[in-house]
């Protein structure tokens, strides 16, 4: 069982930001895995953090680039937008800081496992229409 699926979140009609997302909730699955094992038999520690770190760089690489394209095409919902970005990032910083300075690394587990619910609302209510609207202008720009 995975902690989140595909299938849970709006299929965007930006093809890049759709990949973006399957690609993130992959990584996500491998995390609770690797979390999951950890928690169960304290082994893989090594593995976690690697993944971790790459969950992280994702997310970091993902706003960025849907940032970007919102900026690109005027999206006019660009401040809501990027502060909901801005926020994850403080909430997941933070968690970082926590399992960095006590070296226990369930305090960054314990949002993993919460972000779920975050990423789901987040994707159907404000990366769907973000999404729509950047797909429509790359239409105009095509014809």
């Amino acid at each position: 069982m995975a902690l989140l699926y595909a299938e849970q979140v709006e299929y965007l009609d930006v093809e890049e930001m759709q990949a973006t997302h399957e690609e993130e909730i992959k990584i996500l699955n491998e995390v609770e895995k690797l979390a999951t094992g950890y928690i169960i038999n304290k082994s893989n520690l090594s593995q976690l953090e690697e993944k971790l770190d790459e969950y992280i760089a994702h997310v970091k690489e993902h706003f960025a680039n849907e940032e970007r394209l919102m900026r690109k095409y005027d999206f006019p919902s660009y401040e809501m937008h990027k502060t909901a970005h801005d926020m994850f990032l403080t909430d997941i910083n933070y968690a970082i800081k926590q399992w960095k300075n006590s070296d226990d690394v369930k305090k960054v587990i314990n949002f993993i496992f919460k972000s779920p619910e975050w990423i789901v609302l987040h994707i159907n209510t404000v990366d769907a229409p973000t999404a729509a609207y950047i797909a429509k202008k790359m239409a105009l720009e095509e014809e």
